[in-house]
C-alpha cells in the first residue's frame, strides 16, 4: 500500500483543457478512502494550484514552486520554502533581462513579472495568478529595493532560444535548472527540486519514501521520480522521462492518473 501519492498537475492530473477528469477525481477519492494521502506536486505557486487541488479533491499540503516550497492550502501559506541566494537570483535575472524573454520571479507569496510575461499571461484563467502578480520594468531592481528573496525564476521564450541561455545560466554553480516544457526554463537553488520537497513532506507526514508513489511527465519531475518508492510516468511523457519510471501509465487525455492509482490500489 502506498500511503502518500504525489501528482504533478500539468500534463499529468489535468487534460489539455486544464480540467481534472471525472475518472481522475473518482480515483483520488478511492485512494483517500483506502487511507492514502494524495497531494499535488507542481511547478506552480500554491495560489495557482489551489483551485485544481479543490477540483481534484486533494486537501493535504502541496509541493509547489517546482520543489522550492511546501504550502498548506487550508491556512493559505507557505509552510517551508527554500530560496535562491540573492546574488544568484538577481544576477541571473539581470542577465536574462537582456534577452526578449518573459520573466517571472516567485518571491514568497508574490509573483514579480516583466511586460512580456504580462502579455503572455494576460488572459490566463486563474484569478489567484493575477492577484499575486506585480508588473515591474526591472525585476532585479524591484526585488533588491523591496528586500524580496526569490524562490524560483521562470523564463518563457521560443524553444530555439532557450538551450544557449540555459548554458549561460549554468555559469552560476549554485542553481538547478529544469523545465516544464520546451518553451521555458525553471531555475531554483541547487539541491532543491520536487524530490527534496516531497521527501520533506513525507517526513512531516511520517511516511517512509518506499511507501510514496508519484506520477509525473516532465523534466521538472525528475527529482521526485528519483526518490519515490514507486515512480510512475505518464504515457505522454518524452522517452527520456519514461525511462525514469518503474510503471508507465496512459496519457493525461486518457485518465492516466486514474489508471495508475487503480492499478496500485488493486
Amino acid at each position: 500500500m502506498y500511503r502518500l501519492i504525489a501528482l504533478d498537475i500539468d500534463g499529468t492530473t489535468i487534460d489539455r483543457s486544464g480540467r481534472v477528469s471525472a475518472e481522475n477525481r473518482a480515483a483520488i477519492r478511492e485512494a483517500r478512502a483506502a487511507g492514502a494521502t494524495v497531494v499535488l506536486a507542481t511547478g506552480r505557486s500554491w495560489q495557482e494550484a489551489a483551485d485544481i487541488a479543490a477540483e481534484a479533491g486533494c486537501d493535504a499540503p502541496i509541493v509547489c514552486l517546482g520543489g522550492a516550497g511546501l504550502a498548506d492550502l487550508g491556512e493559505k501559506r507557505l509552510l517551508e520554502h527554500w530560496a535562491m541566494a540573492d546574488d544568484d537570483a538577481l544576477g541571473i535575472l539581470a542577465r536574462l533581462q537582456e534577452e526578449d524573454l518573459g520573466l517571472l520571479a516567485f518571491a514568497g507569496d508574490r509573483l514579480v513579472v516583466n511586460e512580456r510575461c504580462e502579455a503572455v499571461f494576460r488572459h490566463y484563467p486563474c484569478p489567484a495568478f493575477h492577484e499575486q502578480r506585480i508588473l515591474v520594468p526591472d525585476l532585479p531592481d524591484y526585488l533588491r529595493e523591496h528586500g524580496m528573496s526569490v524562490d524560483k525564476i521562470f523564463a518563457l521564450g521560443k524553444p530555439e532560444e532557450l538551450p544557449p541561455l540555459r548554458r549561460v545560466v549554468e555559469a552560476w554553480e549554485d542553481v538547478y535548472i529544469t523545465c516544464s516544457g520546451p518553451d521555458n526554463l525553471e531555475i531554483l537553488r541547487r539541491g532543491v527540486d520536487k524530490g527534496t520537497a516531497l521527501a520533506a513532506l513525507a517526513r512531516r507526514l511520517g511516511v517512509p519514501m518506499e511507501e510514496v508513489l508519484c506520477i509525473g511527465d516532465s523534466d521538472n519531475d525528475r527529482g521526485m521520480l528519483a526518490v519515490a518508492g514507486m515512480p510512475v510516468v505518464m504515457g505522454n511523457a518524452a522517452p527520456e522521462i519514461q525511462a525514469l519510471g518503474r510503471y508507465i501509465t496512459d496519457t493525461n487525455e486518457r485518465d492516466g492518473v486514474a489508471k495508475a492509482i487503480r492499478h496500485f490500489l488493486a
